[in-house]
This record gives C-alpha cells, sequence and structure tokens, in this order.
C-alpha cells in the first residue's frame, strides 16, 4: 500500500507521526513525505542568506530524523515550496498538488491543531481526500490537550502506543531538529518545552 504523509514544516511529520512512519516503512509499505513548506519563517523574516542557510538546515535535520527512524533510504521526500506562514493564501494550489500526488493512505494534519499553517494543510487534505477518495487519517502536533484527548472534537481518536525500540528511535529523531529546539536569534527555542516531552512520548494521536 503507498502511504503519504503531508507535513507542513519540516519536523511535523516526525514529531506527531514518526514512530507510525517507522512501522509501516519496516512493514513494506511506499512512504512519501510531501513536504509542503521549508519552514523558511521560523526565525521571521530574515535577509535572503539567512533564510537560505535555515531552509538548507531544515531539510538537513529531517533527513537525519529519518536516518535515526531508520527509514531515511527508504522514504521519497516531495517539497512543494509553498510559503511558510501563508499556506492558507495557497489552498487551493496545494489541494490540485495533493490530488496529483497522494493515494492508498494519506496522514494530514489535525484541522484544528491551534496553527494555522497545519490547519490549513488539514483542510486541502480533506479536500484531496473527497477529491480522489483515498483514506484519510489526521494526526496531531501542537494541539491542545483538551483536543489531544478528543473532548474538542466529535471524531474518533486513537492512541497508538509505540514499542520500546520505535519510542527510543523517535525520541532520539525528535532531537534532530536543533534549530527548533536550541534558542533561536531571539534567546528563545522555537518549539516549546511541552511540545517536544509530547513528541517525544510513547504515544501517537490519530484522529479519523
Amino acid at each position: 500500500m503507498d502511504v503519504t504523509v503531508v507535513a507542513p514544516h519540516p519536523d511535523d511529520e516526525v514529531f506527531g507521526v514518526g514512530g507510525i512512519m517507522r512501522r509501516l516503512v519496516t512493514r513494506g509499505h511506499r512512504l512519501c513525505i510531501v513536504a509542503v513548506t521549508d519552514g523558511e519563517l521560523a526565525f521571521g523574516e530574515q535577509p535572503p542568506g539567512p533564510k537560505t542557510q535555515l531552509v538548507a538546515r531544515r531539510h538537513e535535520e529531517r533527513a537525519v530524523a529519518l536516518d535515526r527512524l531508520g527509514i531515511a533510504n527508504r522514504v521519497e521526500v516531495v517539497r512543494l515550496g509553498l510559503p511558510d506562514g501563508s499556506v492558507a493564501d495557497h489552498e487551493s494550489t496545494l489541494t490540485d498538488r495533493l490530488i496529483e500526488l497522494c493515494g492508498g493512505l494519506v496522514f494530514g494534519t489535525f484541522r484544528h491543531d491551534g496553527h494555522p499553517d497545519h490547519e490549513a494543510v488539514g483542510r486541502a487534505v480533506a479536500r484531496a481526500a473527497a477529491a480522489r477518495r483515498f483514506r484519510l487519517v489526521e494526526y496531531v502536533v501542537w494541539g491542545s490537550i483538551r483536543e489531544r484527548t478528543g473532548i474538542a472534537c466529535d471524531r474518533t481518536v486513537r492512541c497508538v502506543r509505540l514499542d520500546s525500540s520505535t519510542h527510543e528511535a523517535k525520541r532520539v529523531a525528535v532531537q534532530a531538529f536543533r534549530s527548533q529546539l536550541d534558542p533561536s536569534p531571539d534567546g528563545r527555542p522555537v518549539v516549546s518545552d511541552e511540545l517536544v516531552r509530547q513528541a517525544s512520548s510513547n504515544v501517537e494521536l490519530l484522529i479519523s
């Protein structure tokens, strides 16, 4: 079966479903990651040089994370290059691309994840799923505690528990994204400690 994971930014696929990706690949499924943006606004607006360097760094961090998951050589990454921070302005374009690229089982970010790019991606994936009739499962990255436990969601929330080796591989993979975990130019990490703990846990949440 073909499996596609649609990620708004470099790191979302690993934070949200890194363990599930590892499990699917080791079971022989073909996996494609559709990277919607390059995450170039992680530190806000920057001059072209530093922005280009950040894009390259985030792309490399993803590669390292996939290697730590043990799946780097068995995953295709398709970069769409849509503007970070304004995916909602390009939802129609994104939907069309996803209709072209996706099939089988598709993972998209939760439509109420609490981040505008994540929610725009979730909406676009849902429209593509309706057009192509592929199976859609949403995953949570930034969602609130209420959303993560399903209290604010009227759909089915499933907790996928990772075995010990997969959990350890994911925990180490999360640490590959140093641009997001170390202090940024303003002195604070882009990703909160709570989100790191959430991403490093042995549970991944799926909504269907």
